[in-house]
């Protein structure tokens, strides 16, 4: 449910008018605090806005609805000519914290510098990845493309480009460079763990461009940890590729049994990170994680 529907179903449509000229945020940061680009941590699961730009001038886009807004005797006020939103808020660092009757929903900004991301270059073929410190641990923000077996996705170089090499899972256990390693399944789960838990974090992950829509609703996520996962599909040993655009899995190093292994799958119609296992001899993504 859209907020200015809420506010209606609140307070009737005659109100609204009425009501925005005088919503109040008790709090003390000035207007500059609030400038940028807010992302919704979980992907607007609490009928809160999920996107909100707001710029140094008072205008912005609210889930794609232009707005105006400002702060006046520590008043926040938002309104446009649908859109209407009341609730206290907080802006800590890199995030905002919304409260309305006593839920409370957060957000980040992506505009701010807070994401530790660095970049590595593998002496092996020169091939530079962007990296991110998530957490306590650091991984690669993009899949692996390192030319030691494994597939393009559909035989063709460009998906490697793009969405980086498929491989089965013996290779994966020794493909990735020096100073780096496959995840364990426990590693995974501590990436996960951080983001929220596995009903969440897919949404969190998931690049904000790249994934296909699922009955007319955006697949992308809000990338706040800077992971940028993207649908790489995946393959199986005889040569058949399935699923890219839709979905994309990624092997773990640990052992389910000697023909079966773990890994993580993430998908355009879900906010989930999925933990499974499968054949060993599928062909799945690769993301590194630093020793």
């Amino acid at each position: 449910m859209k907020t200015q529907t809420l506010l209606k179903t609140i307070f009737g449509t005659a109100f609204i008018a009425l009501l925005l000229s005088v919503v109040s945020c008790d709090v003390a940061n000035s207007s500059s605090a609030l400038v940028g680009h807010w992302l919704h941590e979980s992907g607007s699961t609490d009928k809160k806005p999920e996107d909100m730009e707001l710029l140094k001038d008072g205008t912005g886009v609210c889930d794609g609805v232009t707005i105006s807004w400002k702060v006046e005797d520590k008043r926040f006020i938002i309104q446009s000519s649908s859109l209407g939103m009341i609730s206290d808020y907080e802006v800590s660092g890199a995030r905002l914290t919304l409260s309305t009757n006593g839920e409370k929903s957060t957000y980040v900004n992506v505009n701010k510098d807070y994401l530790q991301k660095g970049s590595f270059t593998d002496s092996r073929d020169k091939k530079k990845y962007g990296t991110i410190k998530i957490g306590t641990q650091t991984w690669m923000s993009e899949n692996l493309n390192y030319e030691a077996g494994g597939k393009c996705y559909g035989n063709d170089p460009a998906n490697c480009a793009k969405y980086g090499r498929l491989y089965d899972w013996k290779t994966a256990l020794s493909v990735c460079p020096s100073g780096w390693h496959l995840p364990s399944d426990a590693e995974w789960e501590t990436l996960v763990d951080f983001a929220g838990g596995d009903k969440v974090a897919g949404k969190k992950f998931k690049a904000r461009s790249g994934w296909d829509s699922n009955n007319g609703k955006s697949g992308n996520g809000t990338d706040i940890y800077g992971f940028s996962a993207l649908p790489g599909g995946y393959a199986y040993s005889s040569g058949s590729f399935y699923n890219v655009g839709y979905s994309g899995s990624w092997w773990s190093a640990t052992e389910y049994n000697a023909s079966i292994a773990y890994f993580r799958n993430m998908g355009y119609g879900y906010a989930d990170v999925y933990a499974s296992y499968f054949d060993k001899s599928d062909l799945y993504s690769v993301r590194c994680v630093q020793d």
